[in-house]
C-alpha cells in the first residue's frame, strides 16, 4: 500500500490544483453556436455562418465577424492594441481579370500576396465545395502581445477562383477553427454554366491548326487532336488525327521505301485495302496514288501512297458514310495541306 507523508501529499494536491487552474484559464473558447443562417450571394455561391454574427458585403468579397469589436480590431488598419478577434473573408476573382487559368497558378499568386506582409507556413491540398483546393497557412507578428494566425483555402470553378480566408489573434485561431471548418464544409458554389450546343460537335471544325515536326507539316481541324501511337512493323512514325468519332480518323505512317517504286508500293498494299476504285493524285507536288475501300459497316476509307526519296508515306482516312459530306472535304483539305520534309 502506497503511503505519502503530509508534505508530499500537500505538494501533489497543490500541483494538481495549479494544473486545473491553468487549464481553466488557458485557451479561450469560441462561443457556442446555437443556430446557423445561410448567406446567399447574388452571383450564386452560398455558405452557412453563425446567426447573429456581423456580415459585410463588398465588391467580390464578404467579410464575417463574431462581434463589432472584432471588425474594429481588423480594421483596416489592424488595431495594434488588439489581442483577440476573428475575421473570415469569402471572395472570388475571375480568370480573365488575373490572366491565369489554373489552380496551381492561383495558389502561387496567393502565396506571393501573403508573403508581402506575412510569414508563409505549411501548404496542403484539401476539398471545398466538392472542388480540389489548396490551403496556405501563415502568420504575422503585429505587436509585442499579438500574432495574427491565418489560413487561406482556394479553389477553381467555372472560370472563377474562390477563396475563404480565416484570420484570428493569438489563441482565438485554435478556438474558432471548429466553427470555421463548419463554414468551409457548408460552402456551395454557383452551378456551372451550360453552353447550349447548336451544332454537332463531332463534325470537323472550320478552324484549322498547323502541325509540324521534323518529318511533315499539315493543317487539321482544331477539334481533332493529334497523337503519335507506337509505330507498327517497319513504320518509323505514326501520326493520328481524331475528333469525337473513332470511325472518322486520319492516320499517317512513314516507312523506308526500300527503293520500291510507287506502283510497287501500291501493289504490295492492295491486300490490306480491298479497293472499290483507284485514282491518281499529287501531294506536295509529288505523284501519289489512292485506293478507295470499305473499312467497315457504314464506314468508308481511302488510302493514299507517296514515295519520296528513301521514304514511303501512307495516309489513310476513314469516315462514317452517313456523314461523308461533313468529313471527306475536311480530310481532303488535310491531305492537300500535307508537306513532306523527308
Amino acid at each position: 500500500m502506497l503511503r505519502l507523508n503530509n508534505s508530499k501529499f500537500v505538494l501533489i494536491l497543490s500541483a494538481a490544483a495549479l494544473a486545473m487552474l491553468l487549464f481553466s484559464c488557458g485557451a479561450p473558447k469560441a462561443p457556442e453556436v446555437k443556430e446557423w443562417t445561410v448567406y446567399e450571394s447574388p452571383v450564386g455561391f452560398e455558405f452557412q455562418y453563425p446567426k447573429g454574427w456581423l456580415i459585410m458585403d463588398e465588391a467580390n468579397l464578404v467579410r464575417i465577424y463574431p462581434t463589432n469589436e472584432a471588425a474594429m480590431s481588423f480594421g483596416p488598419p489592424v488595431d495594434p492594441e488588439a489581442t483577440n478577434g476573428v475575421e473570415i473573408r469569402f471572395g472570388y476573382e475571375r480568370y480573365k481579370d488575373l490572366g491565369i487559368g489554373t489552380l496551381a497558378a492561383y495558389k502561387d499568386t496567393n502565396i506571393a500576396r501573403i508573403k508581402a506582409l506575412n510569414e508563409v507556413g505549411k501548404t496542403w491540398t484539401s476539398i471545398m465545395a466538392k472542388e480540389n483546393a489548396e490551403v496556405i497557412e501563415y502568420k504575422a507578428k503585429v505587436s509585442a502581445k499579438a500574432t495574427i494566425y491565418g489560413k487561406r483555402i482556394v479553389v477553381s470553378h467555372d472560370s472563377v477562383f474562390y477563396y475563404l480566408n480565416f484570420e484570428a489573434f493569438n489563441k482565438d485561431y485554435e478556438a474558432y477553427l471548429p466553427i470555421v471548418d463548419s463554414i468551409i464544409a457548408s460552402v456551395r458554389l454557383p452551378k456551372a454554366k451550360v453552353t447550349k450546343v447548336t451544332e454537332d460537335v463531332s463534325k470537323p471544325s472550320a478552324e484549322l491548326k498547323t502541325l509540324q515536326n521534323d518529318k511533315v507539316e499539315l493543317k487539321h481541324p482544331d477539334n481533332f487532336d493529334p497523337t503519335y501511337p507506337k509505330p507498327k512493323g517497319k513504320s518509323t512514325m505514326t501520326l493520328q488525327l481524331m475528333g469525337y468519332r473513332n470511325d472518322c480518323v486520319v492516320t499517317l505512317d512513314i516507312f523506308p521505301s526500300e527503293k520500291l517504286s510507287l506502283e510497287k508500293v501500291v501493289e504490295q498494299n492492295k491486300g490490306k485495302f480491298p479497293g472499290t476504285s483507284t485514282g491518281d493524285a499529287s501531294i506536295d507536288g509529288v505523284p501519289a496514288k489512292f485506293i478507295n475501300y470499305s473499312a467497315a459497316k457504314d464506314v468508308d476509307g481511302r488510302a493514299y501512297f507517296i514515295v519520296k526519296g528513301d521514304k514511303f508515306y501512307r495516309v489513310v482516312i476513314t469516315w462514317y458514310k452517313p456523314m461523308k459530306t461533313d468529313f471527306l472535304p475536311a480530310f481532303e483539305k488535310v491531305i492537300g495541306s500535307l508537306k513532306l520534309k523527308g
